[in-house]
């Protein structure tokens, strides 16, 4: 069997005091953020009130959990001007992109995540508004390979207008924020989006929430996950197995609280929620077990590339696993 070649990332929390190495967030890989000044103003107690929101979205979609409560502060400063039956005002989270036209794909994803169909009122609901930040930034950010500068433009300006302006202006599409007006069609107002969006964003920019989230690269691409991201636990990457297995050319059979994964000539056997395992009947202990989380089966993804005779690397500044 070939070695697997990993390093494995060691998770600790850290507090509001964590000092960012060149101005990074954990797993940006795009355009430097050079010059910005980042977590230079506090969040409100009221965003920081939905810390638990914002780890869970996060956690779910494979999105820095601070970064969320940066654009939600950012996108908070206004009022909502809406209320509750019981007369009370609805906070203004203010989500840029749960918009009119955001109103089909806002009720389907509620239909999706909960069993009901979601109103542009509910977009006022951070339960609700929160989780459907995270999956459009989830999407926005394998689009935009994890240029998190790109990424949180387009929730500013969308994906459409950033792109015209990446079209046009290429690697100087950063200077072009001023007259993005120009590149929307049909746009009633004189300006379009805010010109320091980006900046406004970093600002508020903590390590204030526990990030455990991973990405996985294959074929140098960015794997999305849609529903359920890889997570780190005790040092170790859980990632959802059906992914994993379509991944790597693998079958997977689940029956009886086990899943069997197979490639032809390797079979692997891991009971849910132990650690214990077995290669081909031969039984492992695995440091971390395979558990199920938000419906989905997450396996422990360094014994199963080993088993299946896989190499991958890890590299941390980027929290994402390559698959070779």
């Amino acid at each position: 069997m070939k070695k697997a070649i990993i390093i494995l990332a060691l998770f600790a929390c850290f507090g509001s005091s964590f000092a960012l190495a060149d101005n990074n967030i954990p797993d940006h890989t795009g355009t430097s953020m050079d010059g910005v000044e980042i977590g230079t103003k506090a969040l409100n107690s009221a965003v920081l009130s939905y810390s638990r929101l914002f780890k869970s979205a996060g956690d779910r979609y494979g999105v820095d959990p601070n970064l969320l409560a940066a654009i939600c502060m950012q996108e908070s400063s206004g009022r909502n001007l809406s209320y509750r039956d019981d007369g009370s005002e609805y906070p203004a989270w203010g989500i840029m992109q749960i918009e009119y036209s955001h109103e089909k794909p806002f009720a389907a994803f509620g239909l999706k995540t909960t069993g009901e169909e979601w109103t542009l009122l509910d977009r006022l609901d951070p339960e609700k508004a929160v989780p459907y930040a995270a999956h459009l930034i989830s999407h926005s950010l394998i689009k935009y390979d994890c240029d998190y500068m790109k990424m949180i433009q387009a929730y500013n300006f969308g994906e459409t207008v950033l792109n015209r302006i990446i079209e046009a202006k290429g690697d100087d599409w950063l200077n072009e924020r001023q007259n993005a007006k120009n590149y929307a069609t049909n746009w009633q107002y004189p300006t379009y989006g805010d010109a320091e969006y980006i900046e406004h964003v970093l600002r508020y920019y903590h390590k204030n929430i526990d990030y455990i989230g991973a990405k996985v690269r294959y074929n140098g691409g960015l794997i999305d996950f849609d529903d359920q991201f890889p997570i780190i636990e005790e040092g170790r990457t859980l990632i959802p197995v059906r992914a994993v297995s379509e991944t790597l050319g693998a079958q997977v059979e689940w029956k009886d609280e086990t899943v069997y994964i197979t490639n032809g000539k390797t079979q692997i056997t891991l009971p849910i929620d132990s650690q214990t395992a077995f290669i081909d009947g031969e039984e492992i202990t695995l440091d971390v077990s395979a558990k199920i989380i938000n419906d989905r089966t997450m396996v422990p993804l360094r014994f199963v590339t080993q088993a299946l005779d896989i190499e991958i690397d890890w590299d941390q500044a980027a929290r994402t696993v390559i698959i070779r």
